[in-house]
């Protein structure tokens, strides 16, 4: 049974147990671990003290405003990484998502859908930049959920989570199974219960500070097998009629 809000941590269990993987992405990692500790930096030697005396100088007590200032510090701290998500992930991902498919054995799947690479690569570019567009809108757009306690993270996560999966799959859409950009997104909506359990998840994850810079790789990992289950029981179904 394939439960896609399940993918999120069967994804960072499988990252952590396949060495190779992990290998393959030092650079992107390292490169996502040094903005990290430099947003971190910023964010608690400077945003953190100038936000805190602002607010005390509107009239806020000392102790509420240093509160709601280490509040906003991380979500700034988490903004400011999924920005950097945003911007380098594209680059890499493509290529950990198609490790995963081979790690499952389902490298024929791949050579199956080769050819045709500047058609490819138009839709992907296309389809890449509208996906980015939306996620920036809709990040921004929700972003004061995250000012109401719980509820509103849950919110904020459950909103953005289809749109992230959107964003990931679109790769084994557009470039593997050779889907118009359109028709990826209206499979996509068809599907948005699955999508959003999944995406809710893993933007959750992903708003975790620190933890996020590998959590962000993972939620790759855990797209691909939920992928290599769907087109392993569909070959198994097709054996069987």
């Amino acid at each position: 049974m394939i439960i896609p809000s399940s993918y999120p941590a069967q994804g960072i269990l499988y990252f952590l147990g396949h060495p190779s993987l992990i290998t393959s992405l030092i650079c992107p990692i390292i490169l996502t671990m040094i903005w990290g500790i430099a947003a971190t930096v910023f964010g608690f030697a400077y945003l953190l003290k100038t936000q805190a005396h602002a607010l005390i100088r509107a009239n806020c007590p000392a102790g509420l405003a240093w509160f709601v200032s280490v509040i906003f510090v991380l979500l700034e701290i988490a903004i400011m990484i999924v920005l950097f998500y945003l911007i380098i992930l594209p680059i890499y991902q493509d290529g950990l998502f198609d490790r995963v498919l081979k790690l499952r054995g389902l490298r024929h799947i791949l050579e199956a859908n080769r050819g045709n690479d500047v058609a490819k690569c138009m839709r992907g570019v296309n389809g890449g930049l509208f996906i980015l567009f939306c996620q920036i809108i809709v990040l921004i757009v929700t972003l004061p959920l995250n000012l109401i306690p719980i509820l509103g993270q849950i919110l904020y996560a459950t909103v953005n989570g289809w749109i992230l999966t959107f964003g990931i799959r679109f790769h084994y859409d557009a470039e593997i199974r050779n889907m118009p950009v359109s028709q990826s997104r209206r499979e996509a909506w068809a599907r948005k219960s699955e999508y959003t359990s999944f995406g809710a998840v893993a933007v959750g994850l992903e708003m975790i500070p620190i933890a996020n810079l590998l959590f962000m790789w993972t939620n790759i990992v855990g797209c691909a097998l939920w992928v290599a289950d769907e087109i392993e029981k569909e070959e198994r179904h097709r054996a069987t009629t």
